[in-house]
């Protein structure tokens, strides 16, 4: 009567409400349900019928489409929780990576990039495979993708 659980999700938020006036260049937000990284915010100052307005600039972070979105200053914005991981990169297979990450667990579900950090990390590979690469990646809302190699510099 044993049974083991895999993945348990309890269906927590992939996203915090915040005010539009907090949210700062560089940060991230949800512009129609897609995740983004703000490029430009300018704040207009309150008009004689209204409240000010903060006009956000952002790019989508999986497509690089620029998004633009205007709301009320004191208005709450959907803000994405974003993780950072870095991995060790064992294998490259199919165009998938074999990525080990601390604690040992072994992933070879993120596929190597088909841009000049996937071109970076196929040709350090193939050059010296015996390097440590470090690679991290930026998952949000669910989707992952390679954000930056590096080489392992700290020798054990």
């Amino acid at each position: 009567d044993e049974y083991a659980v895999e993945v348990a999700d309890a269906g927590a938020a992939q996203y915090l409400p915040v005010q539009t006036s907090s949210c700062k260049k560089g940060g991230y937000i949800l512009i129609k349900d897609q995740p983004c990284k703000i490029e430009n915010i300018s704040t207009s100052k309150p008009g004689k019928h209204g409240s000010a307005k903060c006009h956000i600039f952002a790019r989508n972070v999986f497509s690089g489409k620029t998004m633009e979105e205007i709301s009320p200053a004191h208005a709450t914005v959907k803000q994405p929780i974003t993780k950072r991981l870095e991995y060790n990169l064992c294998d490259i297979s199919d165009g998938y990576l074999a990525l080990m990450d601390e604690n040992g667990e072994m992933r070879e579900d993120i596929k190597l990039p088909e841009d000049a950090i996937g071109e970076k990390i196929k040709s350090s590979y193939e050059a010296d495979p015996d390097v440590q690469l470090i690679v991290t990646v930026f998952s949000v809302m669910g989707q992952e993708k390679v954000e930056s190699v590096k080489e392992e510099t700290q020798k054990n």
